[in-house]
This record gives structure tokens, sequence and C-alpha cells, in this order.
């Protein structure tokens, strides 16, 4: 039943949330055509002041059956060695411009089969 909700929830353009991204692992195998939650939000609010703070936060939140059918082999992941290329995700904003993130931390949910990845903006 969870996984029909979040094929709802995530991946429908529509009615859910569903946004356009496109993932690369490490390998740079680029996978297109996937569909998912995504936030980028560069102002956060200080809960004990109530005053805006500067700050980043971004995420998507991808179905882990679809990265699957995609023939994703392993969830994306951070890499900690900087000599090793990271896990890239790739999504425009609602002003069509295109930005690239890294993986800095991931959080597989195997009982809802439910990946959320928590991004770092990544200069190429």
């Amino acid at each position: 039943m969870a996984e029909a909700d979040l094929a709802t929830i995530l991946e429908d353009r529509t009615g859910g949330f569903g946004w356009d991204i496109t993932l690369t692992d490490p390998d740079g195998v680029v996978y297109t055509d996937l569909v998912g939650m995504a936030t980028d939000i560069s102002q956060a609010l200080d809960p004990e002041t109530g005053t805006l703070v500067s700050g980043h936060t971004a995420s998507v939140a991808l179905r882990i059956s679809t990265l699957k059918a995609k023939g994703v082999k392993e969830l994306p992941q951070s890499i900690a060695d900087s000599d090793l290329k990271p896990w890239l995700v790739s999504m425009k904003d609602i002003n069509n411009l295109q930005y690239v993130f890294k993986v800095s931390e991931s959080r597989p949910d195997r009982a809802l089969g439910i990946i959320v990845c928590f991004l770092e903006i990544y200069k190429i």
C-alpha cells in the first residue's frame, strides 16, 4: 500500500509533488526521467528567535523501486573521499534554471521504499 501511495505522492507531476530529477553515479552513468519530490531552500527560520538566517537546504526523495527499475545498482550515498567522484543530482528550479548538487547524506527507508538524499551545491 505504501508503494502505491509513493507513486502518487512522489511521481505525479500534475496532482502530486513530482519533480524531474537526473541522477549520476560516481562511474558517470546518468539516470534520466526520474521523478521525485525536491526541496531547495536558501533561507531558514531560526526556531528560537523566529528570524531568518542564511543557510541552504536541498534534498530529493525518490522511490527505491523506481531507481532499481532504471538500473541503479546501489542506492545513492555520500562519498567522503574528495578524490572520488560523488553521486550527483541535477534538477531545474521553478524558473527553469539548472542546478547540480552532490549527495552529502542519504537515508533509505526500506520499509516504505523511499530514499531521501540531502544535497550540497556542486561546482563542476
